[in-house]
């Protein structure tokens, strides 16, 4: 008997509603991942054409535990990792550069992530506040700082990012540990996406973390060091400096080597070389804050702690410079007509580097005001009456630069959205109109809710561009910020003082400030709901779920890669249920078809030649194919129908059954839409099912948009054509024309 497997979407469905049955049983799998069946006690346990009904829930993996909404805190991290996904079909030359360049960058942003720490506990903290008997007075848990000397002091508040590195260590292997480690084939031909390789990130990924892991001690180390050395002169603090120049060099030059980044073949020596790194790294750790407890001459600390401002910056002009490369390459090699003009990737990771600026900004913003026990300083007098303890000027750059974003995507928002809404309602009369002939006439206000749904699905088609008005302006303010920052100056005092821009700016900056620790605070809540509630999973899970699909390929501690233990475990499953079981359909909605489609391309010949694809609200061709050109395109979408119909060059017989992957989509889908493959057949559905109120109800038939695909007749007879497909010999050459499948 053919089985139904259905494979639920990013907003974290329960098995009940995705079978729509109430009483299930678990027959394979586990609490956060597992296959569900109907109770045979209690009946009602087939679908459509007779399939047997099962359930694939995976949403666990992603939600769960309220805690893991920390995870929102790696999102530059996340975001980062996923720009190396979004490059554009180049050829090989090109494409190891772009890949080279997003690891550097990524491991920038880990040296970012420490430097943030750092800020707080040795410099505002260790450096700053324990310099000034005020800023100690009254608080106990300063008091261990007191009696200690400068370079002892910058050795206990060390241990704060020395502690936050441990933890994302730690955090590093524990997903990876439970995510990548589901045991895959490696037998098998293909590439891409049908590669049976690619969803064994594991070793990659235990090679990045090392190298990371060494870039964040290292970073740790420079800092103490940059302010020990010029102080002591010893050749001790010299080789010291020398040993970690070495060790930063090396993991930079390491993630740009094919030898120790390839994913299948890499060098013997690349996994011993990456953990000698880290391990390198902590020991070298430990020597130098051995050597900042050394005594010494009475040092007395005052101003900002020497060299970490002028890290801070130099590291964000070399992201900002590795943004701008990264984005010449992609212009320079990429295929006309690539969306977004192949930006998305230095896009992405420009949004990551700014949320990680923010980050950083807010945090040591809100505790040099609790440092300070006073707000920061709003008047144009902020030349002349500095703050006791001043966060470097990269990060007044960064809140000033928060304010301008927000302006300039409410101004965007306004130019561009209000024509382009007329445009698409415009539009949308025409498909109500087409749908339902005669309707506005009856009732025009019902037509009207009709084109609202229309149109607002449509608006997910030219988001993108919006995106790139922001980011292009947003890019260039950032250049010239940087350029300030390097030269020493302040947004506030680029302005005569007493002056009215000085006034405005500094209002600006302390604004900033404040909006991007709200911002903090608002993502970590709304995390917190989005794991608790499945409303506020819903606004959030489409993002957080197509970023967290692809392998950890960039930056090995971002949040862990789900499908890479759900692609493996449905195709083990949807192999056994197709080789051994009679066949079986895979039925993927929203982020599920995703799921499902590259399980199809996982399978081996025997199970594809008794497997079947039914989509709904599928993102592959409107989201995937526009933002991963290089992984999902036309020749990845033709080669899935091409293997289920056993078709030469993804073209099918005229004389076959007709395509075993059947596509559903409405107009009124903001994340779904056709797939647009000679191997697949698109359905398009009207939404709403009828326009006036039914014969015995009292109200009008829902606009169900991207929900609810399965309890419509159309989804009934797909199961039923694609049953009927199974249920042939395979031997045989199907002669039967496919029924047809209903758009009701």
């Amino acid at each position: 008997m053919v089985t139904e497997l259905r494979v639920h979407g990013v907003t974290g469905t329960p098995a009940e509603d995705v079978l729509d049955r109430p009483l299930l049983r678990r027959v394979a799998g586990d609490t956060e991942a597992g296959f569900f069946r109907p109770r045979v006690e209690y009946g009602a346990v087939t679908g459509p054409g007779g399939v047997t009904l099962e359930a694939y829930r995976w949403g666990n993996l992603t939600a769960g535990a309220a805690a893991r909404a920390l995870w929102l805190l790696l999102l530059p991290f996340m975001l980062a990792n996923v720009a190396i996904w979004l490059r554009p079909d180049v050829g090989v030359r090109a494409r190891a550069t772009i890949r080279a360049l997003t690891r550097v960058f990524a491991l920038t942003m880990t040296a970012s992530f420490v430097l943030s720490f750092i800020e707080i506990s040795m410099d505002l903290v260790g450096w700053q506040c324990a310099a000034q008997a005020r800023c100690l007075e009254g608080r106990g848990y300063l008091a261990v700082l007191v009696d200690l000397t400068t370079g002892r002091r910058l050795a206990v508040t060390a241990l704060v990012p020395a502690l936050a590195i441990a933890f994302l260590w730690f955090l590093g292997r524990r997903t990876w540990a439970r995510y990548e480690a589901f045991p895959v084939t490696t037998d098998g031909d293909g590439d891409g996406l049908a590669h049976p390789c690619f969803w064994n990130g594991r070793p990659l990924v235990g090679r990045l973390r090392s190298l990371h892991i060494a870039v964040a001690f290292g970073t740790l180390d420079a800092v103490l060091l940059g302010v020990l050395v010029p102080h002591d002169r010893h050749p001790a603090g010299y080789a010291l400096a020398a040993a970690t120049a070495v060790i930063l060099l090396a993991a930079f030059a390491a993630v740009t080597l094919t030898a120790v980044v390839h994913r299948d073949a890499p060098a013997r020596w690349a996994k011993p070389f990456t953990r000698v790194m880290s391990h390198a790294a902590v020991v070298l750790t430990g020597l130098v804050l051995a050597y900042s407890c050394l005594g010494r001459d009475p040092w007395q600390a005052s101003g900002r702690m020497p060299v970490f401002s002028g890290t801070v910056t130099v590291l964000f002009a070399v992201q900002v410079l590795l943004m701008l490369i990264l984005g010449g390459v992609v212009l320079a090699t990429r295929p006309r007509g690539t969306f977004l003009q192949g930006l998305a990737g230095p896009l992405i990771a420009s949004i990551g580097l700014g949320v990680a600026a923010a980050f950083a900004a807010a945090m040591a913003y809100r505790v040099a005001d609790l440092l300070n026990r006073r707000a920061l300083a709003t008047t144009a007098d902020y030349a002349e009456t500095p703050l006791s303890l001043e966060p470097p000027p990269a990060y007044e750059w960064a809140a000033a630069g928060f304010v301008l974003l927000l302006v300039l995507a409410a101004l965007v928002g306004l130019v561009m959205g209000v024509p382009l809404v007329r445009r698409l309602r415009r539009y949308a009369r025409v498909v109500t109109d087409a749908d339902f002939r005669g309707g506005r006439q009856r009732d025009p206000e019902r037509a009207r809710h009709i084109d609202t749904a229309v149109a607002d699905a449509l608006v997910t088609d030219h988001v993108g561009r919006m995106l790139v008005w922001v980011f292009v302006p947003t890019a260039a303010a950032a250049v010239v910020a940087t350029g300030f920052a390097l030269l020493g100056r302040r947004p506030i005092r680029l302005a005569d003082s007493g002056s009215a821009a000085a006034e405005v700016m500094s209002a600006v900056v302390n604004l900033g400030t404040y909006l991007i620790g709200l911002a903090a605070f608002a993502l970590v809540f709304i995390g917190v709901l989005a794991y608790r509630y499945q409303r506020f999973r819903r606004i959030v899970g489409v993002l957080w779920d197509l970023g967290t699909f692809w392998p950890r390929s960039a930056h090995p501690l971002a949040p862990p890669c789900y499908a890479e233990r759900v692609v493996p475990e449905l195709a083990r499953r949807a192999g056994w249920l197709a080789a051994e079981q009679g066949g079986v359909i895979l039925s993927g909605h929203s982020q599920g078809s995703v799921l499902a489609a590259a399980t199809v391309l996982q399978l081996p010949p025997e199970a594809q030649a008794r497997t079947a694809l039914l989509t709904y609200g599928s993102p592959l061709r409107r989201l995937y194919a526009r933002f991963f050109p290089a992984y999902v395109n036309d020749a990845v979408l033709g080669r899935i129908g091409a293997v289920l119909a056993r078709a030469e060059d993804g073209v099918l017989d005229a004389g076959q059954h007709g395509p075993r992957w059947v596509n559903l989509w409405r107009d009124t889908d903001p994340i779904g839409g056709p797939v647009q493959s000679p191997t697949a057949r698109d359905v398009r559905l009207a939404d709403p099912p009828g326009f006036d109120i039914a014969a015995g109800d009292t109200v009008f038939p829902k606009v169900d948009g991207h929900s609810g695909y399965q309890l419509r007749p159309a989804f009934g007879a797909a199961v039923t054509g694609l049953v009927a497909v199974l249920s042939e010999d395979p031997d045989e050459t199907p002669t039967a024309a496919n029924p047809p499948v209903s758009a009701s």
